[in-house]
Formats: C-alpha cells, sequence, structure tokens
C-alpha cells in the first residue's frame, strides 16, 4: 500500500514522524470491523479499484491510516493516501478540486471549505449513497452521529450560495473539535498564575510569566495569513465580544467587521497577542502551537481540545501536565463561545471511481473505525454518540493523565456552536481578516484596518 506524504517540512516533521503511526494502548479492547455487518452489502463489489484519499497531515489521517490493510482485505480495493501540511493541503484542495482534476477520489474537508466547492459542483452529493441498501450497510446508522454534525453538513444551494437548514448531505462527519484554552498546570502552578477568563487577565498573565522566566512563551496561538487562524481563538472570543462575521442589515447580507464591538474585541486582541504569543507568531499554525505546549516551551494555548489531549497520552513528554479551561471571554460578558471545526470526508464530483470512495468513505467513518481510532487515542473528539457511550471508551479518557479533558469537554460542548455565517465566499474572507490581523499585531490602527477591511469584504459580495 503506498502512502504519499508530500511537502512536508518545519514542525511538520514532529508529527510526519508518528505519521501512520497508530498507539495501541487499549487498541485491543476496541472492537475490528464487524464482519456481520460487512456481509450486509457487498463489499468486494469494486474489487480491483484503486482510489486516492487526500487529507491534511493530521492524528485523524494516522487512526485511519492505521487501520488501512483492514479496508484493503475487506474490499480489494488499494487506497493510496495523500497528505499534506495544513495550509498547503487547503490550497491544493481548492486547485484540484476547481479544475476538475478526477485524481483524488476522497477528500478531507471541513465546513466551511465545503461552503466555497458546493455550488461549482465540485463535491458529489451524497445522499444517493447514503440511502442505496446496496452501497451503504443497514448498521452503519448515520443518524448515530451527532444532530448538530449532520445539521451542518447538510443545506442547499440557492443562486450560488449557500442556504441551511435542510438539502443535501455534502460531507460525513468524521472527527471534530470545539475551541478550548488547554494549559500547562505544571508550568502555571510553579509561577502561581490563575487560570486567565479574559484576554485583559490573558495579558497580565502573560506579562507575569515572562517576568518569572523570559524563555517561556505565555501563550501559543495560530498567526499565519489564512482563515485558519481565525476559526480557533479568534472567532470564538470574538462571538463573545457580540462580533458577526455577517448580519442581515436592510434585508441584505452584511459584514459586522467594522462594528463598534469588533473594534473593542480586536483592541484587546491585538494587545493580548503583542504582549503573549511568540515572536514567530505571524508563522505559526497549529502545527507549532503543539510543539510548544507539548515541549513545555509555551505555557497556554487557545485551539482545537483534541490538541491537549494526543499530548496528555501516556509516554507523551507532556503526558498528565495538560489542563482544560473553556476558552476566553469578554471582559463585560456572561458566556464564554466556542468554535466548532468538523474534519469530514467528501467525495470529489470528478472521481471516476465514486462506488468505491463511497464504501471507503463509510467504512472510515463507521462505529468500528471511530471508535478504534478514538480508543488509540488519535480520533478525538470522535462524531459518533455511541463513542461517547462506549465504556472502553470513557474509561481511557477519564484516566489520570487525562487531568480534567472530559469534564471541560462536556461544559464547553454545551455552548459549542459553528461561529461563521454559511455562505460561499468564506475563505477569500476570512483570509482578509487573517490578514488585515497581522497588520494590527504589527501595529497598524484598529478601527482604520477593520474599516478597509470591511470595505475589501464588502466590494467581493
Amino acid at each position: 500500500m503506498t502512502r504519499t506524504l508530500a511537502a512536508l517540512g518545519g514542525h511538520s516533521a514532529h508529527f510526519v514522524k508518528t505519521a501512520l503511526i497508530c498507539s495501541t494502548l487499549l487498541a485491543g479492547a476496541a472492537t475490528s470491523f464487524d464482519q456481520t455487518e460487512a456481509q450486509e452489502i457487498n463489499w468486494r463489489q469494486f474489487e480491483g479499484s484503486s482510489i486516492v484519499w487526500a487529507y491534511d497531515i493530521h492524528p485523524y489521517a494516522d487512526a485511519v491510516a492505521a487501520q488501512l490493510p483492514e479496508f484493503e482485505n475487506l474490499t480489494g480495493i488499494k487506497v493510496t493516501p495523500e497528505l499534506y501540511p495544513d495550509d498547503a493541503y487547503w490550497n491544493k484542495l481548492t486547485i484540484q478540486l476547481s479544475t476538475k482534476s478526477a485524481s483524488w477520489d476522497v477528500v478531507g474537508t471541513g465546513i466551511q471549505p465545503a461552503w466555497d466547492l458546493a455550488p461549482g459542483q465540485l463535491l458529489e452529493p451524497l445522499d444517493r449513497y447514503l440511502n442505496n441498501p446496496k452501497l451503504t450497510s443497514a448498521s452503519y446508522d448515520y443518524k448515530d452521529f451527532f444532530p448538530a454534525l449532520r445539521d451542518a453538513l447538510t443545506w442547499q444551494v440557492n443562486g450560488g450560495q449557500i442556504e441551511a437548514g435542510g438539502g443535501q448531505v455534502w460531507a460525513i462527519p468524521h472527527g471534530f473539535e470545539n475551541i478550548q484554552l488547554f494549559y500547562r498546570k505544571d508550568i502555571l502552578d510553579k509561577h502561581g498564575i490563575k487560570i486567565p477568563t479574559t484576554p485583559p487577565e490573558m495579558s497580565a498573565a502573560c506579562e507575569k510569566l515572562k517576568s518569572a522566566d523570559p524563555a517561556i512563551t505565555p501563550l501559543g496561538v495560530r498567526g499565519v495569513r489564512f482563515w485558519s487562524s481565525i476559526h480557533t481563538a479568534a472567532i470564538s472570543i470574538a462571538k463573545s465580544y457580540g462580533v458577526h462575521d455577517f448580519v442581515v442589515k436592510d434585508g441584505k447580507l452584511e459584514t459586522g467587521l467594522d462594528s463598534p464591538e469588533s473594534v473593542a474585541f480586536h483592541q484587546d486582541y491585538v494587545e493580548m497577542i503583542k504582549k503573549c504569543a511568540a515572536q514567530s507568531f505571524a508563522n505559526d499554525n497549529w502545527y507549532q502551537v503543539v510543539d510548544g505546549i507539548n515541549s513545555g516551551r509555551t505555557a497556554m494555548a487557545i485551539d482545537s481540545n483534541m490538541f491537549g489531549f494526543w499530548n496528555d497520552v501516556a509516554g507523551k513528554p507532556a503526558s498528565g501536565k495538560i489542563a482544560f479551561a473553556p476558552p476566553l471571554r469578554a471582559p463585560n460578558g456572561k458566556n464564554f463561545e466556542s468554535n466548532i471545526w468538523i474534519w469530514s470526508l467528501a467525495m470529489n464530483a470528478a472521481s471516476q471511481k465514486k462506488g468505491a470512495a463511497w464504501l471507503f468513505i463509510q467504512w472510515a467513518t463507521s462505529k468500528q473505525v471511530e471508535l478504534k481510532g478514538a480508543v488509540a487515542g488519535k480520533l478525538v473528539n470522535s462524531p459518533r454518540a455511541s463513542t461517547w457511550s462506549d465504556k472502553v471508551w470513557l474509561d481511557y479518557a477519564t484516566k489520570p493523565e487525562f487531568t480534567n479533558f472530559v469534564d471541560t469537554f462536556k461544559i464547553v460542548q454545551d455552548r459549542a456552536a459553528l461561529a461563521f455565517t454559511p455562505r460561499a465566499g468564506f475563505a477569500e474572507a476570512m483570509n482578509a481578516w487573517a490578514v488585515a490581523m497581522q497588520k494590527m499585531v504589527n501595529g497598524a490602527d484598529v478601527k482604520a484596518t477593520l474599516t478597509d477591511l470591511a470595505s475589501e469584504i464588502r466590494s467581493s459580495m
């Protein structure tokens, strides 16, 4: 089975070393693909096919790749993974699908990138596969996925725009994230730092940390000039200030990024970044954030919660040292907000091997593969309710090394929701926001920069 790991470098190498290797801890307790279920459909109906599965270099990919021999033995279908670093992957995904290249059959995506791809008929709607008893096992149990995740990946395209609240299924949840503050409790305890709850509190904590130990980066946060730096810390905290990426005004969709609430948020957030983030902020993506918290070079991070979990796994340098808290909120706000990101598997509409591609998507998102990936410490958070009620998973996730992971997950998930407005053109607008954020961190006037950003977004609408 050939695997292509492309465009690797920098901090990505930390993950490449472990790519395609799945922890065996408790893996024996997880079920393998059930043969009774396998016999409900003819899994070998596309035997001899070869498909390409493209994905971000990510532990979610590791979890599936580790089990690929099982799929190939079950189906007789050969799968070639192509894995790319985060920002390179998203750019390549857009190019591959917009040129209607058939070289990729199954792709990893999120809700937001799929909004840009669906209107151009670049993704294959999946309803006819889900509803075909010859292609989908009755035991697949699509309704086992959390309702909010199913709903988020279901919409209709009308006049080139996205209309949520019903329609077609465009992708299948594979894993999901909510945004949290996670921190090295050993470092905070050593220096007597209380867990911050607002950006100003974070700024004060960072100054205290830097004074105590100048070698420590107080806060890890993404800063690259790409939408992925907006969808974690920035949008979650902004939402608590009352910021909206888009609003309906006089019956028309309008950006809210130059609102008074947005100005207040950005003033606090930019000040926090200046006092807390690494000098490399403008180049930092999730790889750097995770490396910092794992090594202890970074004391705190605001990002996807499973990054803390992965580094608490027994045997990791930070095992048992990372704890979790809700994301920051506005100083005068009553509640925090947490954006969600849903890693999903979708089908390239240009694929010439759609039947084989669907069998792979179905298998990779099955109850057995999801549970086994979770218990192996990789596929966290599982999008299936059955995983979260499974004793094997809960016994594992509540082990002492994972500190307060499960309890914090439950608290945050109660308020976690998609923070962006469903619309085509998401990437262009959010990339512009990421560029504007860098300008403000580098000293540009906050209000003037947001006025320019809003004008740029309006001109593209």
